[in-house]
């Protein structure tokens, strides 16, 4: 037995498609060269040339449509940094294809609703990591790949200026998909609202918040949990801030859920509600730990079954969660979960609560895995699914002080 002890972590839908993370259309100029040492000033909106160019950017393993070190020139000045650029390599990224197609591959993922997706690997893609930005400008025009190299030189400068606050920390919290998905949030928030004004001073085209939320509302639930990490990410640190020279601060009293940032709040306005879950398998259900989704990511699940509006607005009242994870101790390809819910007041639950039912039917109609609903009191809901012989003999029972899950081998 355990009280919320770490396990393996399992992502919801963790897709690798946007820029930042394996990317989504951004930027534009025009100009070429794959390394120039061009002396336009960065601050002025038509490159008139009045201060030189330092930070060359070197271009490896091919050449690009823009000018990289001017646009880095330029991203710099307007986030108010000085910071020596890594270098630019040309790559095609197709190692994250995979992961972004086979997102149904997951257990999980295939039980909640998530599907397999295909993404447009014409599209300029672009990635940060490792020292290094990585762009494939695949079929998109000069304008769509520069604003891929902003949106990229944007997290260079977060990275170099360790802008996040939890960068280098010795002490982090337990890896969950709602801090995951938190700090992705802020992080590629950050570089959206950076790669916005880079946009409007410079170029003519679309604004990657704009573009962004275009394939939010048309995409499938799939792709909406990918983008959404963007979407509101942008939204946050353009309500806390107006200026990409004041990117820091909108790292002030950050958010630590999801819920906060799809809100606007801050830790201290918004504190998940209080929840313990103790669980414990049996002999033929090994309990492997806990996960904490978040409202994000609970929207997600929702929204592969229901109508979006409906599944944002039952997520909405999110006080928090915990999903609990069993595998067969005989069989490791069989999986049953607990997935405990706890809103914020009574109101909020009842809308929970029809959305669920409706959701749990419609999942045990379209799916191979069992779903079954638990109300446990007035704010504590439960969701338990997966292998049929793991729900029949789940039990979720609450009391004064927490939520206790086992498993009845009679």
């Amino acid at each position: 037995m355990s009280r919320d002890r770490v396990g393996p972590t399992v992502a919801v839908a963790a897709l690798l498609v946007l820029a930042g993370c394996a990317g989504v259309p951004l930027g534009g100029s025009g100009d070429t060269t794959a390394s120039p040492t061009g002396a336009d000033d960065p601050g002025t909106p038509d490159g008139s040339p009045s201060a030189p160019v330092e930070n060359t950017v070197a271009v490896e393993n091919g050449t690009l449509p823009v000018n990289a070190t001017l646009t880095y020139a330029r991203v710099q000045a307007l986030m108010g940094s000085d910071t020596d650029p890594w270098p630019v390599r040309v790559r095609n990224l197709s190692e994250w294809r995979a992961s972004v197609q086979r997102v149904g591959a997951s257990p999980l993922n295939r039980a909640l609703g998530f599907e397999n997706v295909s993404t447009d690997w014409s599209e300029p893609t672009g990635v940060t990591v490792n020292g290094a930005v990585y762009v494939h400008p695949g079929d998109g025009s000069p304008e769509k790949t520069e604003r891929v190299l902003a949106h990229e030189f944007a997290h260079l400068v977060q990275y170099r200026t360790t802008m996040l606050p939890w960068q280098g920390r010795l002490s982090q919290p337990r890896p969950t998909t709602d801090w995951r998905n938190t700090r992705r949030a802020l992080s590629e928030g950050g570089a959206v609202f950076v790669a916005d004004a880079y946009a409007d001073r410079y170029l003519g085209v679309q604004s990657n918040s704009a573009y962004a939320r275009g394939l939010y509302r048309n995409g499938s639930a799939t792709y909406r949990s990918a983008l959404a990490p963007y979407v509101f990410g942008s939204q946050y640190v353009a309500h806390r801030i107006d200026d990409p020279a004041n990117l820091s601060a909108a790292y002030e009293t950050y958010p630590r859920t999801t819920e906060q940032v799809v809100h606007n709040e801050t830790p201290a306005e918004e504190p998940p509600a209080n929840l313990s879950v103790r669980a414990s398998g049996s002999d033929s259900w090994t309990y492997l730990g806990n996960n904490t989704l978040g409202e994000l990511a609970t929207r997600a699940a929702l929204d592969t079954e229901l109508d979006r509006e409906r599944a944002a607005a039952a997520a909405s009242g999110w006080g928090d969660d915990r999903l609990t994870i069993f595998r067969n101790a005989t069989d490791e390809s069989r999986y049953g979960w607990v997935w405990v819910m706890r809103w914020d007041n009574e109101s909020e639950t009842d809308e929970l609560r029809a959305a669920l039912l409706d959701y749990t039917y419609v999942r045990g109609q379209n799916s191979d895995a069992a779903f079954g609903y638990r109300k446990l009191d007035d704010t504590t809901v439960a969701v338990v699914f997966g292998d049929p012989g793991f729900t029949a003999r789940a039990d979720v029972r609450a009391t004064d002080d927490d939520v206790s899950v086992s498993v009845d081998e009679s």
